[in-house]
């Protein structure tokens, strides 16, 4: 049997624009961005246990890793994790999946411009300057202007977004790679194994933990971006593996050198320390050039995970699962009422201390990671057969176990948080609930148009996966095949018993109906039948 699909794909989709080392980018700094912002595991548990505790890495980054690449190939969507949960668990799951993660990552963004600005402004005293951005009304103009300039560069396409990050992982590494070398000439070994008074009870664990975790999470961002990558199936076993090598070996090494080469106590390391340990260990000319870094970092930071946001809300426009008209795409492709969603939300949340914004997203990435996990193994078990481009060697039982570290992590992060971001998830939980319901409200009675351009459709094993299907209002699968019986010739919801008349299983997620023409010697030629949407 043969199967011919002609989607209806908007103008700004046609291409795919990421190749391997802008998928690496956007990963890069959708993950991590580098060092700067992971002094404080230092200050927190010592030299000893900062650099074991690099060991996460592996408890949380691998496998998380490993699972974006299996299931954004597979399922190669804008919504990246929300169409794991929806197809695993329904579209209610998906909302909240989407919800979460995305309050997670508007929160994470709010952090960089301020970020940024603090690291020029202290680029500008260095030089014995005196700067008017410290305080007042300029330092929030500042602030605003900064974020309407890079959501434009987010505006004008995804292309030029991975471009930048890879000229600005480039430009941060570098004097990194410096720091190291010079350096490691001036490491004394026994620093490393300086630990606090009470050993692991000495330890600030909700620190500790909270800041290891903010600089090696989002890896199932880089899902989001598949639908747009080219060859995804190719592309993306290499792109996460060189990623996970590049956060891990950024990260480690200048922990490494630092720990090691530097008379400055460890207890006095901070938020912008790799600036101290330059100048210290190589001179006033490097600390320039890593403050320099330092601030262009956070622009990488910023526009990709603006991008993934963005992407990710008009993905679950796509779906069907919020308002058609969010996933607008412009003249350049990308999603123009999803970036000025995340750029108000990032205006809305930069007022908030720093240590508050850590807890309260790390706090919600893990629910939302608890249901993306909890939905891998499903769909492993419902699914067992859909075309899966890479694949985890692990059977079921063995990704079970896989997860179980990082599920474990992820329950302990939440039990650790403060009472204020425990209230804060609880409440979003909550609101989360409520929109569901408003956006269902809405969708049932007309209010707003709702279109799902995707359907999971499968064959009778589950074995073929047809993904990234444009319609229009009322979409149609043209399906040709030929069989001997019309019992052969089902094609039926998931969630329904009704016989459509081909051998393909389709669900859509919004409340159109679509219709399957059928041309094969066993039925009725161009004869259309409804196919009733799963809600």
């Amino acid at each position: 049997m043969s199967t011919a699909i002609s989607p209806m794909r908007s103008p700004g989709r046609m291409k795919k624009k990421l190749g391997l080392f802008a998928l690496v980018g956007l990963t890069f700094y959708s993950v991590s961005g580098g060092p700067f912002g992971i002094e404080e595991i230092v200050k927190a548990g010592g030299p000893l246990y900062a650099l074991l505790g690099f060991s996460l890495l592996l408890v949380w980054a691998v496998p998380e890793a490993l699972i974006t690449t299996e299931l954004a190939t597979a399922i190669p969507e804008a919504s990246g994790s929300v169409a794991w949960v929806t197809l695993a668990f329904g579209p209610f799951w998906g909302f909240q999946e989407g919800w979460l993660s995305y309050l997670s990552g508007v929160a994470d963004n709010s952090l960089y411009p301020i970020l940024l600005l603090d690291t020029f402004v202290s680029l500008i005293q260095s030089q014995g300057s005196d700067s008017m951005f410290s305080s007042g009304l300029p330092r929030l103009l500042f602030i605003i202007l900064l974020t309407v300039l890079l959501t434009y560069l987010n505006y004008r396409g995804l292309d030029v977004v991975g471009r930048t990050t890879i000229i600005i992982c480039t430009l941060t590494m570098m004097p990194f790679v410096v720091f190291c070398i010079i350096g490691a000439f001036k490491v004394d070994p026994t620093k490393w194994l300086a630990t606090p008074e009470n050993g692991i009870y000495g330890i600030n664990w909700r620190l500790f933990l909270n800041t290891f975790f903010w600089n090696i999470n989002y890896w199932d961002s880089a899902a989001c971006f598949a639908g747009e990558v080219d060859q995804p199936g190719k592309t993306y076993p290499l792109g996460m593996s060189l990623a996970v090598l590049l956060v891990g070996i950024s990260s480690f090494l200048p922990v490494l050198i630092g720990t090691g080469a530097s008379d400055i106590p460890y207890h006095e390391w901070k938020d912008g320390h790799f600036t101290f340990l330059a100048v210290e260990i190589c001179g006033n000319w490097l600390g320039v050039w890593m403050m320099f870094a330092a601030s262009i970092t956070n622009i990488g930071t910023f526009i990709a995970e603006m991008s993934t946001d963005a992407w990710q809300v008009a993905g679950m426009a796509d779906r069907g699962i919020i308002p058609k008209v969010v996933g607008t795409r412009n003249v350049y492709g990308t999603p123009t009422y999803g970036i000025l969603i995340s750029a108000s939300g990032v205006l809305v949340l930069c007022w908030l201390s720093f240590s508050e914004v850590i807890e309260m997203l790390n706090i919600l990435y893990c629910f939302s990671q608890l249901i993306e996990f909890a939905a891998f193994v499903k769909l492993r078990i419902s699914h067992p057969d859909m075309s899966r481009p890479y694949k985890i060697p692990l059977g079921t039982a063995g990704v079970t176990l896989l997860l179980l570290c990082p599920s474990i992590f992820a329950i302990i992060i939440i039990a650790i948080s403060s009472k204020w971001a425990f209230i804060t998830a609880v409440v979003t939980i909550i609101l989360g609930i409520i929109v569901h319901a408003i956006l269902r409200y809405m969708r049932v009675n007309g209010i707003c148009e709702f279109e799902n351009q995707y359907e999971d459709c499968y064959d009778n094993e589950g074995s073929f996966y047809l993904n990234k299907m444009h319609f229009h209002s009322v979409p149609t699968l043209e399906l040709h095949g030929s069989s001997n019986s019309a019992s052969d010739r089902s094609l039926k919801p998931r969630s329904h018993s009704e016989s459509y008349g081909s051998n393909y299983t389709a669900s859509p997620l919004d409340g159109t109906k679509a219709s399957a023409t059928i041309d094969d010697p066993g039925g009725v030629s161009g004869e259309k039948r409804p196919l009733i949407p799963r809600v």
